[in-house]
């Protein structure tokens, strides 16, 4: 799980990193080929610019980071572009952090986050990010391209999901789990399901529209 940038950091830069933490979908056990890995790493000491040099270098494609500083969001990394500054961990990221992450250096993480903060912050979510992709998809015309459908069908349905149980589950779980919720979609959202772990599945409209119908099933419970 990324050892090669744990390793990298190591040799040019001794003892700057305390702990790293695999969120996302490679610790829920749902990592795709392709998909990138994510990452939350903690740093022994505020990043010098010879650090933050070492943390430029040691960045590749496949990686999205956060870096923490005294337990606070610093530098950060994503598709290899990397900022000294400005990095998020989310409420959501952070009850992941404690229950379902995967350490390889350090200790567990156990950091302050309550069930209320994560709820709002996955309502916040819902409205703000993804209702207007909801209706962009809605109103796109044909199949679409099959990642844009994936991603409208899981994004929402995690949030709901967390939202009514105060878990936290994979995309391809959230997508079994609406399947089994809305069975009038279940079809389609089970085949987004199966393309999703590479199944060869012919994605349609009819598929873009059960994703759509979905999210908006989800908003306006929340």
């Amino acid at each position: 799980m990324n050892d090669a940038h744990l390793r990298a950091l190591d040799e040019s830069a001794p003892g700057l990193v305390a702990a790293a933490h695999v969120v996302g979908s490679a610790a829920l056990d749902d990592h795709q080929p392709g998909s990138d890995l994510d990452l939350v790493v903690e740093l022994s000491r505020p990043p010098t610019p010879a650090d933050l040099a070492a943390l430029a270098a040691a960045q590749t494609l496949d990686l999205d980071v956060v870096y923490l500083v005294d337990g606070e969001p610093g530098p950060w990394a994503r598709d290899g572009e990397f900022r000294v500054s400005g990095g998020e961990v989310t409420p959501v990221v952070l009850l992941q952090l404690n229950e379902h992450s995967t350490t390889l250096r350090g200790a567990r993480p156990s950091f302050e986050v309550t069930r209320a903060e994560v709820e709002d912050y996955c309502r916040r979510n819902l409205v703000e990010y993804w209702r207007p992709l909801v209706e962009l998809a809605a109103a796109a015309t044909g199949p679409g391209f099959p990642q844009g459908v994936l991603w409208i069908a899981f994004g929402p349905a995690r949030q709901w999901h967390t939202i009514r149980t105060g878990g936290i589950v994979s995309k391809s779980r959230a997508g079994e789990l609406a399947a089994a919720h809305w069975p009038d979609l279940a079809g389609e959202l089970l085949d987004l399901v199966a393309a999703r772990r590479g199944a060869d599945v012919e994605l349609t409209a009819a598929h873009r529209e059960a994703a759509v119908e979905l999210g908006r099933r989800v908003l306006a419970e929340v």
